[in-house]
């Protein structure tokens, strides 16, 4: 799906920062996880996104983990598109970008049931 489609250069863009803005920060290989896309497209649309100023990354061990840029002159208005164009995404990928799961449940850890 590609709201912006007049105001971005490509879908990839659109998903990058739709994602940063509702997970806060991620890295390309989980960008591309999530939205079944190929790697190479998003790693290439975080550099241009980062040589353009609008998002920023910093190396945690062996991944480069990138965020919108909170000195971007124009991120109020970034974010506030980017919020109208989630609206018009499905509620089962924004409740899929909200849940975040980051390590394993513990062995031998009981499942609660809700009832």
């Amino acid at each position: 799906m590609f709201v912006l489609k007049g105001v971005l250069r490509a879908e990839s863009q659109e998903k990058i920062l739709i994602y940063l803005l509702l997970r806060g920060d991620g890295y390309s290989k989980a960008i591309a996880d999530f939205y079944g896309v190929p790697l190479t497209p998003v790693q290439k649309q975080l550099l241009r996104l980062e040589s353009d100023g609008v998002v920023v990354s910093q190396q945690i061990g062996k991944v480069r983990n990138y965020q919108l840029n909170p000195r971007y002159p124009f991120i109020a208005p970034l974010k506030e598109l980017l919020n109208m164009a989630i609206e018009a995404y499905p509620d089962e990928v924004i409740k899929s970008l909200l849940i975040r799961r980051t390590r394993p449940r513990a062995a031998g850890k009981p499942t609660v049931l809700s009832k």
